[in-house]
């Protein structure tokens, strides 16, 4: 195998895919990124056998081949300035020489034959998301899920396909994050439901989801899910098991409801986080007429006190939040204003962004549930 290649596009491609290399591999081949010829340039693969990237990346090709190669090959071509590179693999004793100007490296490396197969998607299309959209969904839900392996499917966010739209879906037990998109019209027809790891989509969102116009497909095969966008792929296993029944936590009713700026709101969060920002300890907020009162207090560290404007229905109120928990909703909601429901001081919490459109359905919604206040 040789080629040329730029070294921008290449460094790009090799970290694109690095992140999927299998952390303890099983087979030392796994430790690798497997580098191929392709009639458009090279072809960059790496997988732990959960996840897995195929990126494209332009170059001239005057041999054919294919080899693994260790991650290091990443390192030393972010370290070369920008210009060409030229590689040459010599394949009977597995050894690439990288050039560069007057740098050369020899790196050896493993049988491109001793590479698991990489899963091809099906023909068919399950749907297509928008770029934007995709990002927007994976943002807004891949913070709430559980890092926690012991209950698999807390550590996947489900996705939900109806009536022409997509519903993603994550929660670790102490927050709820519901998240909606359309989806392509070549899609609408599609329905169902399914987990994909937590993540695989923050994966998904690297490699596909760029900055940019355009749109990626979503197919499922044999307890997989493939998603593809320019030439670049993503595939990941499913989870199975049973989602929890997410709806039933969502809040009906309230009994306080405040609206209020969203920067507002979580620029005082964030102040107030300051001083209780250790593991178990909270932000208070106290809810009365067009006041909504912020106080934290750690007898080691100090005090912190802020107010924000808002309006109010319902009863006054006082409930204590994890400051993380409050502030990751925050951070998601992306209209000026939102909506904050309260139902008791001990019960979940509901926040939606305020739209300009009160009959149109929220894109976001957040449940979070509350700390027990100790005086």
């Amino acid at each position: 195998m040789k080629f040329k290649v730029s070294q921008e596009d290449l460094a790009s491609g090799l970290q694109l895919v690095q992140r999927a290399v299998a952390a303890r591999a099983p087979m030392p081949v796994l430790a690798g990124i497997l580098v191929e010829t392709t009639p458009e340039g090279l072809t960059l693969t790496a997988t732990d056998q959960e996840i897995g990237v195929r990126v494209s990346v332009p170059a001239t090709v005057s041999d054919d081949g294919a080899l693994v190669l260790p991650t290091r090959i990443g390192d030393i071509v972010r370290k070369f300035p920008f210009g060409e590179v030229s590689v040459e693999t010599e394949e009977a004793n597995n050894t690439a020489t990288v050039t560069w100007e007057r740098s050369r490296f020899v790196i050896h490396g493993f049988p491109a034959g001793d590479f698991p197969p990489f899963p091809e998607p099906p023909e068919r299309k399950a749907l297509t998301l928008s770029k934007a959209d995709l990002r927007r969904l994976v943002r807004q839900t891949g913070f709430a899920v559980s890092h926690d392996d012991s209950r698999p499917v807390f550590t996947g966010v489900l996705v939900t396909v109806e009536d022409g739209r997509a519903r993603f879906v994550a929660t670790d037990g102490f927050r709820l994050a519901v998240a909606e998109g359309p989806v392509g019209p070549d899609s609408a027809e599609t329905r169902g439901d399914f987990i994909i790891p937590g993540r695989a989509l923050a994966e998904v969102a690297r490699v596909l989801g760029e900055e940019g116009d355009g749109t990626v497909a979503l197919s499922l095969a044999e307890k997989r899910a493939f998603f593809e966008a320019d030439g670049q792929r993503v595939v990941c296993r499913l989870i199975e098991g049973q989602f929890p029944p997410y709806k039933q936590v969502i809040p009906k009713q309230f009994v306080t409801r405040m609206t209020c700026s969203t920067q507002g709101l979580l620029d005082a969060c964030e102040r107030a986080s300051l001083i209780a920002r250790d593991v178990g300890q909270a932000i208070r907020l106290h809810v009365n007429g067009t006041s909504l009162v912020i106080t934290a207090s750690v007898p080691e560290v100090g005090t912190a006190r802020e107010e924000v404007p808002i309006e109010s229905q319902g009863d006054s109120l006082e409930i204590a939040f994890n400051p993380r928990y409050l502030v990751d909703g925050l951070k998601n909601i992306d209209t000026e204003k939102l909506v904050y429901d309260f139902t008791g001081p001990l019960s979940p919490s509901c926040i939606r962004p305020l739209c300009q459109d009160e009959s149109a359905a929220p894109s976001f919604t957040y449940v979070v549930l509350p700390m027990r206040l100790i005086s």
